[in-house]
């Protein structure tokens, strides 16, 4: 799904590249694919509530809910560093982000609790020192 969507997001960037800055753009295009997909059922447990952009950082934010328990929590907590690798690994190897990643963009991942959106779960931020 997120592959997808920044397949999306790069195919629109060539097409507008002499128009818009790539910042604006990246912003422009996050605020819509928010409004018009989010939020996104990953799968049973974990949905995609927004994609946001911030210009002055360069980075782009990807907000989740899961669904919690006990159990669940305790495990987040015990896999924190599983969890960064795979982040990072998925930022190396998506190629849609290739305009994003040599503009030396960051990419946010901020996973909350379904029934406590105000308890963050894990919170990493892939930048261009890590893909």
């Amino acid at each position: 799904m997120f592959k997808k969507f920044f397949i999306l997001l790069a195919m629109v960037a060539l097409l507008f590249a002499c128009q818009e800055s790539l910042e604006n753009r990246a912003a422009r295009e996050s605020d819509e694919y928010t409004r018009k997909f989010c939020p996104v059922k990953i799968n049973d447990n974990t949905t995609l509530d927004s994609l946001t952009f911030d210009i002055a950082s360069h980075t782009f934010t990807r907000y989740f809910s899961i669904v919690t328990d006990s159990q669940s929590i305790q495990r987040a907590e015990e896999k924190k560093a599983y969890f960064a690798e795979e982040l990072i690994k998925e930022v190396k190897l998506d190629t849609s982000l290739k305009p994003f990643k040599e503009n030396g963009y960051a990419f946010r991942f901020v996973y909350r609790s379904a029934d406590d959106p105000s308890f963050i779960l894990y919170d990493k931020t892939v930048t261009k020192e890590e893909y």
